[in-house]
């Protein structure tokens, strides 16, 4: 017997299939609300063919009573409608905003598919504001206008026949401002984002921009976006206030002329003058939602624009794995390894293998552009290989949570960003659980104890966004602690000494034969020699392909024996 599974739906969808609930019960309230709306074309009849008639001032009490009775409900329910869909619109942020988080991580990963101008955050946004908004609410009485046109029937046949012209004419013109603003909505938001994203790259390189004489150029660039999203923004404002217009326009003519008619019928005899004022009531009633939602129509486009990327944008979490591996401690096997860019059909790196043991220290050499901090990261998990694989004790790195992961793994890129906080938050990678012990041995093993106890509030002090109050050698120092943290069994490091003085340079030597010392594995990738001092295995890299692997002294003797390449000729002409 086989067994078939679905595909896991989208967050989004799952978001809003979790508030069905919520949404069948504004559902019902829009049907009561929209049978108390009745009330006023009743009111008015009776008013006009009884009281009147009558002259009887108990009759008119008793109906002014019960109508204000009547407008409470209402009143009560369209309040309790508005506050349903505001918290479907805060559940559905809660349930997808961790989903959010990491897709926009993901996005900064090396082969993390193509940038997005557009932010899920927003997106959500975007959700959140159109549910809270009146829109829902005209979209939920829409499908009561045919109970309308069915009472104006009953007033009389002429009165319903120009009830159902006008419900077909404004929802035609629905449709209209659905297809003539959607692209112009579209082409408005990816703009204002791509200009948002730009001005954002800006500032945060504004440390070369400005001294480069860049952000004049920089500032038309924005411009012209800038300027494009207002030309869209404005193209489908004029579209939907167009048609909002025509619908405002066709409900007046129609309500005076249906009071016409009911003015000429009464005359006629057909019907009494109650019918004439409750059929103009009836037919305003009928028209207002598509009014409304007409008015709110591009908050509904964004909005249905936003769950669509959302859709796309975010996955399903992967089901938690049944047996929860435990950390390796014993080897690492990189078999035949290959890594591409996206969009790029030359491999970066070709058919890399090696294995390593506990502690064993490698260094990873190369010239520049022969792929070693792409090799970096694909060992540490941040890029994923096109082909071959990396097993840590048997098992690849995708058979344990990044969580679970992120507790054997030390990393230390190239590009040291610490994150706004403390220099110990910074240390403790963020763990609210972590004990100061774990800190301050962290913070010894990489030599920066010292150093961090001078600053002015130690391991207290706030490093900045981007740790900019640091210079760069203490924030390398403090992310080699980081990498450090909990002695992880895989300990990588991009460049670890490109920022670190002479003293700098002997705290990692003693970094590097700490994590050997204790059997972890460490992967160094260098240029200058002095960070090599420490491990034991060489990998030389060149053209993306592993030209040399083993012990340090005899693959730098073969690396060094090779002949350099021949400098071009310089012939000077004649003359």
């Amino acid at each position: 017997m086989t067994t078939s599974t679905k595909p896991p739906r989208s967050p989004a969808a799952a978001a809003l299939s979790s508030a069905r609930g919520a949404f069948l019960a504004t559902a019902g309230f829009s049907g009561a609300i929209n049978i108390l709306m009745l009330s006023g074309s009743l009111f008015m009849l009776q008013v006009y063919d009884r009281v009147l008639a009558s002259r009887s001032v108990p009759t008119l009490l008793a109906l002014v009573i019960l109508i204000v009775i009547l407008y409470t409900f209402q009143g009560a329910l369209e309040m309790l409608r508005s506050r349903i869909f505001a918290r479907i619109g805060r559940s559905i942020d809660s349930r997808l905003s961790d989903c959010a988080f990491d897709a926009y991580l993901e996005r900064g990963m090396p082969g993390g598919g193509k940038a997005q101008p557009h932010s899920p955050f927003r997106d959500i946004e975007q959700l959140r504001s159109f549910l809270s908004s009146g829109g829902p609410s005209a979209l939920f009485d829409l499908p009561w206008m045919p109970l309308y046109a069915a009472l104006l029937f009953g007033l009389h046949a002429w009165l319903g026949y120009i009830g159902l012209a006008g419900i077909v004419a404004l929802s035609v013109l629905t449709v209209l401002t659905d297809r003539f603003s959607a692209e112009h909505q579209r082409e408005a938001t990816l703009k204002s984002n791509e200009a948002a994203q730009l001005a954002e790259a800006s500032r945060r390189n504004a440390e070369a921009v400005l001294p480069l004489g860049m952000s004049t150029h920089l500032l038309q660039r924005w411009r012209n976006v800038a300027r494009e999203a207002a030309i869209a923004q404005l193209s489908g404002s004029d579209v939907t206030s167009l048609f909002a217009a025509m619908s405002r326009f066709a409900r007046m003519s129609l309500q005076s002329l249906v009071l016409a008619l009911g003015a000429y019928l009464v005359i006629a005899g057909e019907v009494t003058g109650g019918v004439m004022i409750a059929s103009s009531i009836l037919l305003g009633r009928a028209l207002a939602p598509v009014e409304l939602a007409i008015a709110n129509w591009k908050g509904f486009i964004g909005a249905r624009q936003s769950y669509r990327r959302l859709q796309n944008d975010l996955k399903a979490p992967l089901p938690a794995a049944m047996v929860a591996l435990p950390a390796p401690s014993q080897r690492m096997e990189v078999d035949k390894l290959t890594v591409t860019a996206e969009g790029v059909a030359e491999p970066i790196l070709r058919d890399i293998s090696f294995a390593l043991s506990a502690g064993d220290g490698l260094g990873i050499i190369g010239p520049s552009g022969s792929g070693k901090s792409t090799l970096a990261r694909a060992l540490i998990g941040v890029w994923a290989p096109a082909r071959g694989t990396i097993r840590l004790d048997g098992a690849t790195l995708d058979q344990w949570t990044r969580i679970q992961a992120g507790s054997f793994l030390g990393y230390l890129p190239q590009q040291i960003e610490l994150l706004a906080g403390t220099v110990a938050q910074n240390i403790a990678r963020f763990d609210p659980g972590a004990s100061s012990e774990e800190v301050l041995h962290a913070a010894q093993l990489a030599g920066v104890d010292d150093l961090v106890r001078r600053l002015p509030q130690g391991f207290d002090t706030q490093v900045g966004e981007g740790g900019q109050r640091l210079s760069a050698g203490q924030r390398q120092r403090i992310a080699l602690a980081r990498a450090l943290f909990r002695d992880p069994f895989l300990v990588i490091m991009d460049e670890p000494n490109s920022n670190l003085d002479s003293v700098g340079d002997e705290a990692l030597s003693r970094a590097v034969a700490s994590v050997r010392a204790r059997g972890g594995i460490v992967i160094v990738i260098a240029h200058r020699p002095s960070a090599l001092a420490e491990l034991s295995l060489i990998l030389a890299l060149g053209d993306g392909k592993a030209q040399a692997f083993g012990p340090k002294d005899e693959v730098l003797r073969q690396v060094l024996a090779q002949p350099a390449p021949a400098k071009p000729k310089i012939v000077q002409a004649a003359g």
